[in-house]
């Protein structure tokens, strides 16, 4: 645990929805300058209070939270919204189903169900159409849980949905968890996590129980805690692939620890048994670090947020980090020196193809830092990197950039923006964020995704994959060229002339 988190706390659960991020840490969501220039202003405490004159697009906190909650097994959602906040979900249906097959979960199907509020509904409420939707769900389905996902329009007019659910609550043999991901709340998109997170820690882990035993109490206690002093709850997200998970868990296996892979695809049994676990493993602070630092105030469960296990050098932190919790420091020393030989060996020849290519970086804070050091250790310079927002989490990885006068665009979306610093820097490779390859593809620049759910990204193994596509992409980049060349994206000439950072208003320290 760093010096970052460790002093950290949480005392939000008393209340129905989850503090806003501006509330809570200390994040930026947008700046445009150089590595050093933001480290600065993060500093100075100054970043934090940027905005944008206009906004091009963004997120919602709504998909977020649903990307969370909607992989348990055996649940109903239930969207209390008007009908497109409901529409804009459906691909999650088709794309959960191949998941959980993926990582080898039991497939319960994807149910949703819609309040459809309308005009009436926002002068009278909605609360009504709710209480069915929740008799329904119950009587139709039986479900484990039943989570309602509460959106701006209740959350503008005053639905009090809480108060509801503790009403029925005594009706249900299911459990209701309250979901608020109100998206006018916060311009930080990511706060949709920490409302799923908020949900469950209230409504679906139960406290650690003391089991009854047949076996004298000494013997049993003794087996329950060696079992429960090696538990390590590995915290996917949605962006972990199988193979990502399969990598890490190998690792960890080979220190002899007993590892949970969890929340996403894991029943509703699984994630109320949270606390069991010595020690809590994230891979990404910007979706754990409010339900770690729960269980941790909770039930005195320590974490693991510093890094994110992609490339050699911050895989190599990740297990030291785990490995010293456990007073594993000589194991994962030997463990490293194998892994790490082997695969120094195996980059070989994809730095020779690597070396002097210029890389630019898009998408999630830690995946996009940890990243680009990988490529910069394969001999790649880092011309630049456009993370969706930043905080404190991500300050000590702006130094492993070698060049700090690096461009970073802090912005969620804004593809307008980021095309013309894309269209002057003109990298050889672009790596980035679902969504962003296709408007960079007209650019004629080749890229790769940043992630992706039939790839393994993290470990060891990840990082030779990862050397594997960048090489390969260089082998032939027609594609790009041919679609430059014929399809235009929808700017003038005149637009790339102009300072991408006009529309930041910063804020002087």
């Amino acid at each position: 645990m760093s010096k970052l988190t460790e002093n950290l706390t949480y005392h939000y659960l008393g209340a129905e929805a989850a503090p806003t991020r501006e509330e809570r840490i200390e994040a930026c969501n947008a700046f445009g300058g150089s590595c050093r220039s933001l480290k600065k202003g993060m500093g100075n405490s100054c970043t934090k209070f940027n905005s944008r004159k206009f906004a091009q697009g963004g997120g919602c906190q709504l998909t977020l939270a649903l990307g969370i909650v909607a992989t348990f097994q055996n649940v109903v959602i239930i969207i209390h919204a008007p009908l497109g906040c409901g529409s804009t979900s459906l691909s999650f249906a088709g794309t959960r189903k191949t998941m959980r097959g993926q990582k080898q979960k039991p497939k319960t199907d994807n149910i949703w169900l819609h309040t459809n509020l309308d005009e009436n509904d926002v002068i009278s409420g909605g609360i009504e159409k709710l209480r069915k939707a929740v008799l329904y769900a119950e009587q139709e389905y039986r479900p484990d849980a039943i989570i309602i996902a509460n959106s701006c329009v209740p959350g503008i007019i005053g639905d009090d949905i809480d108060s509801l659910l503790d009403e029925l609550d005594r009706q249900l043999s299911a459990r209701v968890v309250p979901v608020h991901c109100e998206g006018f709340k916060s311009k930080f998109v990511a706060t949709g996590y920490d409302s799923a997170y908020h949900g469950v820690l209230k409504k679906l882990v139960d406290p650690v129980p003391r089991y009854d035993r047949t076996i004298p109490d000494d013997v049993g206690d003794a087996a329950e805690k060696y079992l429960n002093s090696r538990t390590v709850n590995l915290l996917n997200v949605g962006s972990t692939s199988y193979g990502d998970e399969v990598e890490l868990s190998r690792l960890l296996k080979a220190l002899d620890l007993n590892v949970r892979v969890m929340p996403l695809f894991s029943s509703v049994e699984e994630i109320s048994r949270f606390g069991e676990a010595a020690l809590n493993v994230s891979i990404c602070a910007t979706h754990d670090d409010y339900l770690v630092g729960h269980l941790k105030e909770r039930f005195g469960t320590g974490y693991v947020i510093d890094t994110l296990p992609i490339g050699i050098k911050s895989t190599n932190q990740w297990l030291r980090e785990i490995g010293k919790f456990f007073k594993l420091e000589d194991e994962v020393e030997r463990l490293i020196a194998i892994e790490t030989a082997q695969l120094e060996e195996a980059l070989e020849p994809f730095k020779k193809v690597l070396k002097g290519k210029r890389v630019f970086v898009g998408g999630g804070e830690m995946r996009i830092f940890t990243t680009a050091e990988f490529y910069q250790s394969l001999g790649m310079n880092v011309l630049g990197l456009k993370p969706h927002n930043f905080d404190r989490f991500a300050v000590p990885l702006i130094d492993e950039i070698s060049d700090q006068q690096a461009v970073i665009d802090v912005a969620p979306g804004q593809p307008a923006e980021e095309m013309v610093i894309l269209n002057r820097l003109k990298p050889d490779l672009y790596v980035g964020h679902t969504g962003a390859n296709g408007w960079v593809t007209k650019l004629g620049i080749p890229n790769i995704p940043l992630f992706g759910q039939t790839f393994n990204y993290m470990g060891y193994s990840g990082a030779y994959e990862l050397a594997r596509k960048a090489a390969r992409k260089f082998q032939n980049t027609t594609f790009a060229r041919k679609i430059a060349a014929n399809v235009a994206l929808p700017f003038r000439p005149e637009w790339y002339e102009t300072n991408p950072f006009d529309n930041i208003k910063e804020v002087q320290a």
